[in-house]
C-alpha cells in the first residue's frame, strides 16, 4: 500500500468508468450492468453517450439534476411503482437497451413506461430487448 501511494497508483475515489465487455456480440463497449448506485447520471452519459433529454424523460427528473442525481435514488424519485422495483438495476437495463448491448441482467429489471417509449423512439434495442420490454414496462407516478 505504502508502495502503490508513493507511485501515485493508489486510488481512493472510484473512477467510475465501467469494465469493457470482453466477449459475445457486445465486445468492446463498456458493460452497464457495471453501473453503480453511486453513479451520477452525469456519469451514466459520460460513459455511455446518451443524450441527457433522453435519460432525463426516462426516469422523470429534470435536465438540470443530472450532474447530481445518483442512480441509487431513481425509485425513490416515484410515489407508485406498482409494487415494481425501478433502482440501479432500471438504470443498467435502460442503458443496455437503449444501446442494443446484449448483457445479461443481474435481477429482473421493470423500466418506466416513458423509458420504453424513448428507447424505442431513438435507442437501437435488438428485437430480444424489445420483447423483454414489452412484458416489463411500468406506469409510474412522480
Amino acid at each position: 500500500m505504502g508502495l502503490a501511494k508513493l507511485s501515485g497508483t493508489w486510488k481512493t475515489t472510484s473512477t467510475k468508468v465501467p469494465r469493457r465487455i470482453t466477449e459475445g456480440r457486445s465486445t468492446g463497449q463498456l458493460n452497464p450492468n457495471d453501473i453503480k448506485g453511486s453513479y451520477t447520471f452525469r456519469d451514466v452519459i459520460r460513459n455511455f453517450d446518451i443524450p441527457a433529454e433522453d435519460i432525463a424523460y426516462a426516469f422523470l427528473i429534470d435536465v438540470d439534476q443530472i450532474d447530481s442525481f445518483k442512480c441509487k435514488d431513481v425509485e425513490s424519485n416515484f410515489s407508485d411503482t406498482q409494487g415494481k422495483d425501478i433502482g440501479t438495476g432500471a438504470v443498467r437495463a435502460f442503458v443496455a437497451f437503449y444501446k442494443g448491448i446484449e448483457i445479461n441482467l443481474f435481477e429482473e429489471a421493470y423500466l418506466p413506461k416513458q423509458a420504453v417509449e424513448i428507447i424505442l423512439k431513438n435507442g437501437n434495442p435488438t428485437e430480444k430487448q424489445i420483447k423483454y420490454l414489452n412484458s416489463h414496462s411500468v406506469e409510474v407516478k412522480k
